[in-house]
């Protein structure tokens, strides 16, 4: 047993690795069992969540004092504590949201375009008794405190909603591309040679197609699905990583200690696990901050431009039903519209500040 731990970089990867094959069986299990275990979506975050646990939270724990050091230079960055207060009350908002809000999809056409709370329009509503229009005052209600679409639909639930698809979408998507640009950049710079062309020639022509664009390509040959819209910009925006990852690793493969770490004896599989990608992983946090509002603007333009998943709602989806009836329900547009922009600012703001505090040069 310890031997097969060192092969793989110590107990934490030896056991990640075997509860990554459980959760392989179980895959496999649910694949060729009638009764479905759980949905697609749920295997991604259970990975996600043994990823984090095995990777973030147990080595944030072990480093405490270096944690706290590293947390002190990012509170000096006043954005990027609001982008976290920010980005955690989303989570809240996404977890706990559904349960104290409407059903997002649920159609009531007799109150439908009540405007938000505070704000009253003039609409023309039939009158059955004298058989002609006329113009009544629409007052918001504290029922719908964010007001209603065309269809009558609450827009608060249709934002909590739009808040847990994007959260999914970028989390999972960069998760995804996260893993695979920083092995492939890893392994391409520390063996070098044949491995190093071909790995960095493929990643260049991956990167010589329009991101949006072989999208749009791929959900419309495919069909449009949550999940796959993840895989999708997962598998597809690893590349920028990879390019990041290898120019860290570059430096690093000829430091002294990866070469006492040879001279030992240590396996390729060891150093790469237990020596390269822990030093290079400040440089994936700060990339995957930067991923995530990316990839829920991604998710975004395809639902908005139709090619989303028409089974949830989600921010696109709203902003596309709310450009056409701007001049009569404006807030269906303008609320997830500043959902979006504050979402983006907020991962941008975090990202800037753990930028700045994993930055030895940097006076923050």
């Amino acid at each position: 047993m310890s031997q097969i731990s060192r092969k793989v970089g110590g107990l934490r990867n030896l056991i990640f690795i075997g509860t990554l094959l459980v959760l392989i069986l179980i895959v496999l299990l649910d694949i060729y069992l009638s009764d479905q275990i759980l949905e697609p979506l749920g295997y991604f975050y259970l990975f996600f969540a043994i990823l984090v646990i095995f990777y973030g939270l147990y080595p944030l724990y072990v480093n405490r004092r270096l944690t706290k050091y590293y947390w002190e230079r990012t509170k000096k960055h006043r954005l990027s504590v609001f982008g976290l207060v920010f980005i955690v009350f989303l989570v809240a908002v996404a977890l706990i949201g559904p349960f104290l809000t409407q059903d997002p999809t649920r159609v009531n056409f007799e109150g439908k375009n009540r405007p938000p709370l505070g704000f009253s329009i003039q609409q023309s509503v039939y009158d059955l008794k004298t058989g002609q229009f006329k113009t009544a005052e629409t007052p918001g209600t504290w029922q719908h405190p964010l007001g209603t679409d065309d269809k009558g639909r609450d827009m608060l639930a249709m934002l909590v909603s739009g808040a847990r698809v994007s959260l999914q979408v970028g989390l999972l998507a960069t998760l995804i591309a996260i893993l695979i640009g920083t092995i492939m950049g890893v392994v391409s710079a520390y063996y070098g040679g044949w491995v190093d062309n071909a790995l960095m020639r493929f990643t260049d022509v991956v990167m010589t197609f329009p991101f949006f664009l072989l999208l749009v390509l791929i959900i419309f040959i495919f069909g449009p699905s949550l999940v796959f819209i993840i895989l999708v910009i997962g598998l597809t925006g690893w590349t920028g990583t990879a390019r990041l990852v290898r120019s860290d690793t570059l430096s690093l493969r000829t430091r002294e200690f990866i070469m006492a770490s040879k001279s030992l004896g240590a396996s390729d599989t060891r150093i790469v696990f237990r020596h390269l990608i822990p030093n290079v992983i400040s440089s994936v946090i700060v990339i995957a901050t930067l991923f995530i509002p990316g990839a829920i603007l991604a998710e975004a333009a395809l639902s908005f431009i139709g090619l989303g998943d028409p089974t949830v709602t989600s921010w696109g989806m709203v902003l596309n039903a709310g450009q056409r009836s701007l001049d009569t329900a404006w807030w269906v547009a303008v609320e997830p519209g500043i959902m979006l922009f504050l979402t983006v600012l907020a991962f941008n703001f975090l990202g800037d500040g753990i930028r700045d505090a994993f930055d030895p040069r940097s006076q923050v």
